[in-house]
């Protein structure tokens, strides 16, 4: 992250410095944690700005529902983080800070789980107690790719009266979740093929529960100057 925020410094600073462009830097925080805005203006109403931000967030202790026909729960431990990279076009409809937004954005976030089985939950057919699994660790990811962004925002363009100003933004993310989770069989009761199949079905049965996240909402505000 810092790595990738200094290359994008250096990029707006040798293009700034070179074609002689009106740049802009801000902080700022919300739905996707807290970070950086760095735009340059491109012509006399558009800006393109690159967005850097990122949040850890406590682990936290939940109880998961798995399994079909019978169905048993997994405690596990949660550790999420929040972070998006992006890369977005703002076109200055009228005169001051209102401006429309399109671009493609990049969740960076993760959620890492370590749990247990704690009750017998069936998958496809497939009982399997707590006896029969050793620990199940996991990891759900929002988004591989970029995907499109929408929204609108409030801000003060590049280079228009160079100063201090307050930037919003709102708008809606897609996003791309996966899920993949891994255990071993304590050779008790069921076979690893066995395992495997029902932790593939866990993997489905989230990426379903997940679906309702596909469209992300975006919300921050923050503080820019242009120069």
């Amino acid at each position: 992250m810092k790595k990738s925020i200094w290359v994008v410094f250096g990029l707006l600073f040798f293009v700034s410095n070179v074609n002689a462009l009106d740049v802009g830097v801000g902080v700022k925080v919300g739905t996707l944690g807290a970070g950086l805005n760095l735009s340059a203006a491109i012509t006399e109403n558009v800006n393109v700005r690159v967005s850097l931000t990122s949040v850890d967030l406590d682990e936290e202790d939940e109880t998961i529902d798995v399994g079909d026909t019978i169905e048993g729960e997994l405690d596990a431990e949660v550790d999420l983080d929040f972070g998006a990279n992006a890369l977005l076009f703002d076109w200055y409809v009228f005169k001051g800070g209102f401006h429309l937004t399109a671009g493609v954005l990049r969740h960076t976030g993760e959620a890492d789980l370590d749990g247990t089985l704690t009750s017998p939950a069936s998958f496809d057919g497939t009982l399997i107690t707590p006896a029969d699994i050793g620990n199940i660790s996991g990891e759900v990811e929002f988004a591989d790719s970029y995907q499109p962004y929408i929204g609108i925002g409030w801000g003060r363009k590049a280079g228009k009266n160079g100063g201090f100003s307050v930037t919003a933004d709102l708008g809606i993310a897609l996003l791309d979740p996966s899920v993949k989770l891994d255990a071993t069989t304590t050779g008790l009761g069921v076979t690893q093929a066995e395992i495997d199949a029902s932790l593939r079905q866990m993997e489905d049965d989230a990426e379903d529960e997940l679906d309702d996240f596909e469209a992300w909402p975006v919300l921050s505000v923050g503080l820019n100057y242009a120069f």
